[in-house]
C-alpha cells in the first residue's frame, strides 16, 4: 500500500533531523530516538503523527482538533526498576515513549506551556526550527531526569506531577529507593500513597506493589 504524502513528508523530516540527534547521541528506530545516561537511563524523543478521523468527524477548537498532517514530539526517560515494576512495561532492545514513566510534549515544556503541533514539510526551516526546539526545550527536561537522584529530586517538588505521566511520584521514589536498599524510605513514600482516595482500588494497589517490593507492612495509621 503506497504511503500518504503526509507519510512521506514526515520521512523526509526525520531523515533530515536524524543527523542532528545523531551528533547529540541518539540512535533511532522508526520515529523514536534513545539515547543512554550515564546512570542507565534512556532518554527518549519521538515523533507523533497527527489521527487520521473517520469521515465525517466534527472538530470543535479548544476541544477537538483536526491533527491530520501534523506532528508533535514526545519526551520520555525510561527507568527500567519502574518500567518493570509498575507502568509501561519493561522495554526490550529498544524503549518506546510509552515505556517511560517521565514523560511530556515538548510544547509543554516550553515557554508556551501547551501543547504544539507543527504541519509536515520537508522545508529546511522546519528542520532548523524543530532544532532549535529540541536544543532549548527538550534537553533541558530530558537533563533534569538524566539520573535517579535527579528523578528523586523532581518526585519531592512541589511542581506536582509535571512530567510523571501516569506514574504517581511517590510510586516511582519508592521503587528507586527500594533498588537501592533504602526500603524504610519506600515503605512512608507507599503509606502516604496509600492514602489517596481518587481511584477506590488504588490504595490496594499500592499495598500490593509494597508487598512485591519486599518493604515490610504500610504504617496503618497513615492509610485510611
Amino acid at each position: 500500500m503506497p504511503k500518504s504524502p503526509y507519510a512521506t513528508a514526515i520521512d523526509g523530516f526525520q531523515r533530515a533531523l536524524k543527523p542532528f540527534l545523531k551528533g547529540l547521541g541518539f540512535r533511532t528506530r522508526g520515529r523514536t530516538f534513545n539515547r543512554a545516561t550515564a546512570d542507565g537511563l534512556t532518554q527518549v524523543i519521538n515523533l507523533q503523527m497527527g489521527a487520521s478521523d473517520p469521515p465525517g468527524t466534527t472538530y470543535i477548537p479548544g476541544l477537538r482538533e483536526n491533527f491530520h498532517g501534523w506532528f508533535t514530539i514526545n519526551l520520555g526517560v525510561y527507568i527500567p526498576e519502574v518500567a518493570r515494576l509498575h507502568g509501561g512495561g519493561e522495554a526490550r532492545g529498544f524503549v518506546r515513549d510509552f515505556h517511560c514513566c517521565v514523560r511530556e510534549r515538548i510544547g509543554n515544556v516550553g515557554p508556551e506551556k501547551r501543547d504544539s503541533w507543527w504541519r509536515i514539510s520537508g522545508d529546511q526551516e522546519l528542520v532548523t526550527e524543530i532544532e532549535g526546539r529540541i536544543e532549548r526545550d527538550a534537553l533541558p527536561f530530558l537533563e533534569a531526569h538524566a539520573s535517579r537522584d535527579a528523578i528523586l529530586s523532581a518526585c519531592g517538588a512541589p511542581v506536582a506531577n509535571l512530567g510523571f505521566a501516569g506514574a504517581p511520584p511517590r510510586i516511582v521514589a519508592a521503587i528507586v529507593l527500594t533498588e537501592r536498599g533504602d526500603r524504610d524510605a519506600a515503605r512512608a513514600l507507599l503509606s502516604k500513597q496509600a492514602q489517596e482516595q481518587n481511584n477506590r482500588g488504588h490504595p490496594a494497589y499500592v499495598r500490593s506493589l509494597a508487598e512485591k517490593l519486599g518493604v515490610g507492612p504500610l504504617d496503618e495509621e497513615s492509610v485510611t
